[in-house]
């Protein structure tokens, strides 16, 4: 696992290196894409499966995992 606490590590370090990166909302919740950090924390992502775009904390996006698969 040490890989993936290394990448959380980087973007602490520089949040807009999340953009492009795949997420799900929970353990078991859909795959979304990074699309934008903003400086003021905002991250504005887009959930896989439904096209729908949302904007959510970056503390909120870093505490989910990594999408292992999509959807």
């Amino acid at each position: 696992m040490t890989g993936y606490h290394e990448t959380q590590q980087e973007h602490l370090a520089d949040p807009k290196g999340l953009v492009g990166q795949f997420r799900r909302l929970g353990d078991a919740g859909p795959a979304y894409e990074i699309m934008a950090v903003h400086d003021d924390g905002r991250v504005d992502i887009e959930i896989v499966f439904s096209d729908e775009k949302v904007t959510e904390k970056l503390d909120s996006v870093l505490a989910d995992p990594i999408a292992e698969t999509l959807p």
